[in-house]
């Protein structure tokens, strides 16, 4: 989820970002499409690229793993139905949904970011700050349960919306559906609530004229 989500907002963002500084998003406004199909062209060719990445790096990760524990074939070979753990069917599908669902999210929220870049440098500038809340929940349930963290941290973490990505993940896999069910309505609202703003900024002039300027000393000293 976390490869997933690093993927589909920087490509988000690039492709927002690069119309802008080639100066076509303004020719794409005044085609005969509605605006709301390009958000969608964005968000689905985002996803497709997304999806693909991250499979292509887990199947290279995957690999590496093999062939680094290669000499531990008595480590290597324990079967997780031995100990009752394993993802089934309906597990795979609320699994699909919650990826899907958490995808969606991230593409829309970088667009709605990218839209104040002039550039594709400043864009990945902003939407670098999103890297942030997707990373720090990933790194520190990678080693610890939720529950076992103290009572502030776990609201805490569970304020990031990305947070119930990473508790899913885990929940389907150890079949407690309950879990992933109530993280699912939780990312959604959440991706409601996002692509409702994404459809306002797309809906307005405020994607062409939407600027964020970067101030540096020698821009302040200037100013003075």
């Amino acid at each position: 989820v976390m490869i997933m989500l690093m993927f589909a907002i920087q490509m988000a963002a690039t492709s927002i970002a690069l119309e802008k500084e080639q100066k076509t998003l303004e020719t794409l406004m005044t085609l005969p499409v509605g605006r709301m199909t390009i958000l969608s062209g964005k968000l689905g060719g985002s996803i497709v690229v997304a999806i693909a990445g991250a499979v292509a790096y887990m199947v290279g990760f995957g690999f590496y793993l093999n062939s680094a524990f290669s000499f531990a074939p008595s480590v290597t070979s324990m079967s997780v139905e031995s100990v009752s753990l394993g993802v089934q069917p309906v597990g795979y599908i609320l699994l699909g949904v919650n990826i899907f669902v958490t995808l969606v999210s991230a593409l829309a929220l970088a667009i709605c970011i990218a839209v104040f870049a002039d550039n594709v440098r400043s864009a990945q500038s902003l939407v670098g700050v999103l890297i942030v809340p997707v990373m720090i929940p990933a790194i520190i349930l990678m080693f610890t349960d939720l529950e076992m963290l103290p009572t502030w941290v776990q609201w805490t973490l569970l304020v990031i919306p990305y947070t119930h990505s990473i508790v899913a993940s885990k929940a389907a896999f150890l079949g407690n559906y309950l879990v992933v069910l109530r993280s699912i309505a939780y990312i959604s609202v959440f991706t409601v609530l996002v692509l409702y703003l994404a459809a306002r900024i797309f809906s307005t002039e405020r994607i062409l004229t939407a600027r964020i300027r970067s101030l540096n000393l020698r821009d302040i000293m200037r100013r003075k």
